[in-house]
């Protein structure tokens, strides 16, 4: 497990307590939007690592890696099935609840928020580490482009 965002100053844990507090202080769109971008993709993770038994409660608390992540990735894969391609007209979301920008505009915001200074550039630093852990666990660069059903999510957690 690993508890880092990536390149990020911060932990998991950290992240996740600081950035519910930057929503006070976020003064633009975009930081905002980069906020609950960031929220939603932490309870996505959430629901899809399910209870984690070292810390007796649910949710996303580290970066799986080793048989975890093999494990999680292979449940995620399974339910996801063999189309990685996003189908427009499907009824999946292709955009997290709380946020007001799309998985792929939310892509391009990492890269805004990263130039940016001091809290800013450390949110970009986080949500590009958990686009990174997300597309892995999809199967690759760019395969995480549309969010999971509730049904599919609950039987990845129960793996």
């Amino acid at each position: 497990m690993t508890e880092t965002f990536g390149e990020s100053e911060w932990t998991v844990s950290d992240a996740r307590e600081l950035v519910h507090e930057l929503r006070r202080i976020a003064e633009g769109d975009r930081e905002y939007d980069a906020i609950e971008l960031f929220l939603a993709l932490c309870e996505y993770l959430d629901e899809l690592h399910g209870t984690d038994p070292a810390r007796g409660r649910y949710g996303f608390g580290s970066f799986y890696t080793g048989p975890q992540f093999e494990q999680l990735a292979a449940a995620v894969r399974a339910v996801r099935g063999p189309n990685t391609a996003w189908d427009p007209s499907s009824n999946r979301m292709d955009q997290p609840v709380n946020a007001a920008v799309t998985l792929a505009e939310g892509r391009e915001l990492v890269d805004w928020m990263e130039a940016r200074p001091a809290w800013e550039r450390q949110v970009g630093l986080c949500l590009r580490a958990l686009y990174s852990y997300l597309d892995q666990l999809y199967g690759g660069p760019g395969l995480f482009n549309q969010l999971l059903t509730p049904l599919e999510r609950e039987r990845v957690a129960a793996r």
